[in-house]
C-alpha cells in the first residue's frame, strides 16, 4: 500500500518539468501581450494626437464627403499622369539625345565582349 501512496520520482520529476514548461510559456505569453498592450497605446496616442492637430473641416465626415474627395484626388491624380505622359513625347534636348545616342553606342560595343565573358565562364 505504501507503493500505492507515493507517487513515483520519475512521475514526479514528469510533472515537474511540464510545470515548469506552462509556467515559462505562460511568462512568455504574458510578456507578448503587455508588448501587444503597449503597441496599442502608442497607437492610440499617435492617433489621438493627430487627430488634435488636423483641423475638422480636413476630416471626412461622411461617406459622401470621402467618396467626393476620392473623386477630386482621382481627377488630379489623372492630370497629373496625362501631363507627365505629354511630356514623355515632347522632343528630346539635344544633350539628354547625346547621352542616349553614346549609350546605345557603348552598349552595342560591349554587348559582344560581356557575352563572350558569359561564354567562358
Amino acid at each position: 500500500m505504501s507503493i500505492l501512496n507515493k507517487p513515483n520520482k520519475q512521475a514526479q520529476s514528469l510533472n515537474q518539468a511540464r510545470l515548469e514548461k506552462w509556467t515559462n510559456r505562460e511568462l512568455q505569453l504574458t510578456i507578448l501581450h503587455e508588448e501587444i498592450i503597449n503597441k496599442r497605446e502608442a497607437l492610440l496616442r499617435t492617433s489621438k494626437n493627430f487627430l488634435q492637430k488636423t483641423p475638422l473641416q480636413d476630416l471626412p465626415l461622411n461617406n459622401v464627403d470621402a467618396a467626393i474627395r476620392n473623386d477630386r484626388l482621382l481627377k488630379d491624380i489623372n492630370q497629373v499622369e496625362a501631363v507627365l505622359n505629354d511630356s514623355l513625347f515632347e522632343a528630346q534636348s539635344p544633350k539628354f539625345a547625346y547621352l542616349q545616342a553614346n549609350y546605345w553606342s557603348m552598349v552595342k560595343n560591349m554587348y559582344p565582349i560581356w557575352q563572350k565573358s558569359l561564354d567562358e565562364v
